[in-house]
């Protein structure tokens, strides 16, 4: 396959932070692979990035209309990727070794995302949710638990897929979940995922796991890292998190791409701490 058919994708859209954790993603990812980046954005951050980031992103592609709505971006990004296979990292992530080998998962697969298949015998919490609870409410023999900020896929039968994601997302899982937010749980892109995943089988990524997990921030060293990649699903320890923010403003440097301090980094560390103190005091109160 060609180099131009073959490429990794990220999504920016409703504000220009998401677009600056963006570039710091894809500036990072450049030590690691030869495959180009696009970026997957609506009209607002496309101009942003076209008008300042040319040399960051190979391609700025627009979302579709009927993908507009907050949570249901990210299954607009099979019809809007420029590649016949894609991989996709969330913005709010930064590469730390190579990614590439993830492509072997579409030899046998044609989406494979970051995770594991579940079955009845299983019960895990996710967002909030019992996965067995999840199961036996939409019909289910297998659940799909997964970290969506990473995932590869194929175009064409993606499309398909990420269009039933969007149908069951707004149709059945934030209809029949919708009351499960006041006791904490969240109803995010990745419940809809899990029940398509569930009953289409999808792929997952081949084990062990690509991303740091919260458990392992606190001993994560990014000067000798033993996985490729960081996901800001946690606050990082303070130190972690300068350094983090230092390397990412001297990568800007070094490409010649306009720099703008730290701002959009802290404020995802602000929320994350807030996120990570509400969940402790729900675990205190077995809300969950």
């Amino acid at each position: 396959m060609s180099d131009e058919a073959r490429g990794y994708v990220t999504l920016a859209a409703g504000s220009t932070r998401y677009l600056e954790m963006a570039v710091d993603m894809a500036l990072s990812l450049r030590a690691h692979t030869s495959h180009p980046m696009a970026l997957i954005a609506d009209e607002a951050v496309a101009e942003v990035a076209r008008t300042h980031y040319e040399k960051v992103f190979a391609r700025v592609c627009l979302i579709g209309e009927d993908f507009r709505e907050g949570r249901a971006r990210k299954y607009g990004v099979a019809e809007a990727t420029p590649w016949e296979e894609s991989v996709f990292i969330d913005a709010d992530c930064l590469v730390l070794g190579s990614l590439d080998h993830l492509w072997e998962s579409l030899d046998s697969h044609d989406m494979a995302f970051l995770g594991e298949l579940l079955s009845g015998e299983d019960d895990e919490n996710h967002h909030g949710f019992s996965t067995r609870s999840l199961m036996r409410r939409f019909g289910l023999d297998h659940y799909l638990k997964t970290n969506s900020g990473l995932f590869c896929f194929r175009r064409e039968p993606s499309i398909v897929i990420m269009r039933e994601c969007l149908d069951c997302f707004l149709n059945e899982a934030r209809p029949a979940l919708r009351l499960s937010i006041l006791r904490g749980a969240w109803i995010g892109d990745e419940i809809a995922i899990g029940i398509v995943g569930g009953r289409r089988r999808l792929g997952t990524l081949p084990k062990p796991a690509e991303m740091y997990w919260p458990t392992e921030f606190d001993s994560l060293d990014l000067g000798r890292p033993n996985k490729p990649l960081l996901h800001m699903i946690w606050p990082l320890p303070p130190s972690t998190f300068l350094t983090m923010c230092a390397e990412a403003e001297a990568r800007r440097s070094d490409a010649g791409v306009r720099t703008v301090g730290s701002d959009h980094w802290q404020v995802e560390q602000s929320s994350l701490q807030k996120m990570a103190n509400r969940r402790r005091w729900m675990e205190r109160l077995r809300i969950w």
